[in-house]
């Protein structure tokens, strides 16, 4: 039964389930390189499950037959034009940001007309990877995270002033327990410039190691043990997509670190942090 128009003639309703506008972390815009966001959850008909890009950086998920109230998506860089997913390897991963997972509630589509249209807005943080575009004045460190003595895939990285602080700096580590720290302009208190300056680093992983439900599922999808992170319902104050809440089940590593940056360098060659 059509809605609007006499029956005469077709309709054809296409609603906004979940509008995601990626933000360069560091940079605190959007992200302007193209990123692939793919919905794992619940399955689309066609065969691509890519959510649609538009030429302003915004992607739009709109409903469809077996999206309900909720979405599982990944959003991670685009692949090189001449690369398919089943030929990727580490080498050809750009490496810019972070991949990060998602489950997203909605409003289901009956309901959804009743809210304001801002509730269906998200986020997500993306977070430097290890070739993250600097600054020739950027002001960071280089690390990485081990547990067993092999890299810890996915770490988590807080930067504080002293115990206890609320974090100044968030970093996101990558499949090889690689990450990038950066300092914004506003990260240290206004004053004097001090250099090199001291802060306490703190490393957080899954306390317990996520393990692939198939032998071969790892080479099949390398982001398979990226964490699935729950945003709150649409609406609510959302500080998942922001990085400012650990995934479920991280826990801290074996003792922050001090850590002497200096203004305008990046800092590289520390020891690795250890997460038990």
């Amino acid at each position: 039964m059509n809605q609007v128009l006499d029956e005469r003639y077709l309709e054809n309703f296409q609603r906004l389930a979940v509008g995601l506008e990626p933000v360069d972390a560091m940079r605190s815009g959007r992200v302007g390189t193209p990123l692939a966001i793919e919905v794992e959850q619940p399955p689309k008909a066609s065969a691509k499950p890519s959510v649609d890009r538009h030429a302003s950086c915004l992607y739009a998920l709109l409903y469809y037959p077996k999206l309900v109230d909720s979405v599982d998506i990944r959003v991670f860089e685009d692949y090189p034009p001449y690369v398919t997913p089943t030929l990727v390897t580490q080498q050809v991963l750009p490496r810019r940001f972070v991949p990060r997972r998602f489950h997203i509630p909605l409003y289901t589509l009956a309901t959804v007309d009743t809210f304001p249209y801002t509730d269906r807005v998200r986020r997500p943080f993306m977070f430097p990877g290890a070739a993250y575009d600097l600054d020739s004045c950027a002001t960071g460190c280089r690390g990485r995270a081990v547990r067993g003595g092999k890299p810890m895939r996915w770490a988590r990285v807080e930067a504080t002033l002293s115990t206890g602080a609320k974090p100044i700096a968030r970093a996101h580590g990558d499949d090889r327990g690689e990450f990038l720290l950066l300092l914004g302009s506003n990260a240290i208190p206004a004053g004097d410039l001090v250099s090199p300056f001291t802060l306490r680093v703190t490393v957080f992983g899954p306390a317990v190691p996520p393990v692939p439900a198939t032998p071969d599922l790892p080479s099949l999808d390398p982001l398979w043990d990226v964490p699935m992170e729950t945003t709150p319902a649409p609406g609510a104050p959302d500080t998942v997509s922001t990085g400012e809440t650990l995934p479920t089940g991280y826990t801290a590593s074996s003792g922050p670190k001090n850590i002497d940056f200096v203004i305008g360098e990046i800092r590289s060659g520390l020891a690795d942090f250890n997460v038990v």
